[in-house]
């Protein structure tokens, strides 16, 4: 990653206390990049404080994304990225045709609508930036059903956020092109984080997972981070609207 040049940018994170959003956050700093990260959740000890300034926030809040906006340009000056990670695919999730209403409401709400929401007011202060991108953090199931879809059942609220910012992505890339601003999302295959230790401590469910991939492995989240990093640098200047996949090769094989 040497290769990037991010020094003296600032990145906004959300979902930065946990997971795939904490390792961006640890890896854009890493990069001598300034980071806003925002998360309900406390301020993860691994992150320290130079460079940081960590909002104990919900993102689903308006004025959450407001302050993150304000943060990054009274504190650094400048917003040059967004990294959308704040996300949850909660216990009670599967088919629409049965799950609670109001289940897949919170799922769309913290996944998708709380990016609308950062998007919407940031997009003037990242028109200011000769370097802005927004990366989401969406999933391969964003692309497709999951590949076990009538074994496991279905996560239909979690898949339908998922693709909802796809769809949005690839939207931004054209709308915001003329003001220098490109979008791109990360799409990860099965990937242990905190959010699917639940899913993996089957031992059963890991092995057919990784059986299944063609790289035999699980992602982590540095993989889906430095995926985030590529499309955020000015080597990717000229990729907008993409989704990259990062998925050990299991998209390939349909």
């Amino acid at each position: 990653m040497s290769a990037f040049t991010f020094s003296g940018k600032t990145a906004i994170v959300t979902g930065a206390g946990g997971g795939i959003g904490l390792q961006v956050a640890q890896d854009l700093l890493a990069q001598n990049i300034n980071v806003v990260a925002v998360d309900v959740k406390p301020h993860p000890d691994t992150l320290g404080n130079q460079r940081l300034a960590y909002l104990q926030r919900d993102v689903t809040e308006q004025s959450a994304c407001e302050e993150a906006i304000k943060t990054a340009q009274t504190k650094f000056g400048t917003t040059d990225y967004l990294v959308l990670a704040a996300g949850i695919c909660p216990d009670g999730d599967g088919s629409l045709l049965e799950i609670d209403r109001e289940i897949a409401d919170r799922v769309m709400e913290i996944n998708f609508k709380s990016a609308v929401s950062l998007v919407r007011v940031a997009t003037e202060a990242l028109s200011q930036s000769d370097h802005a991108a927004i990366v989401m953090v969406a999933s391969m199931v964003g692309l497709r059903n999951m590949e076990n879809i009538m074994d496991n059942g279905p996560m239909d609220a979690y898949q339908m956020s998922k693709a909802a910012l796809v769809s949005f992505s690839r939207s931004l890339a054209i709308q915001l092109a003329p003001k220098g601003i490109r979008s791109n999302t990360v799409c990860p295959g099965p990937a242990l984080t905190p959010m699917t230790d639940a899913v993996y401590q089957d031992p059963a469910r890991v092995d057919a997972i990784v059986a299944r991939t063609p790289l035999g492995r699980l992602g982590l989240p540095p993989d889906v981070s430095a995926a985030c990093l590529y499309l955020l640098s000015d080597q990717a200047s000229f990729v907008t609207g993409i989704d990259l996949i990062v998925d050990g090769g299991l998209m390939a094989k349909a």
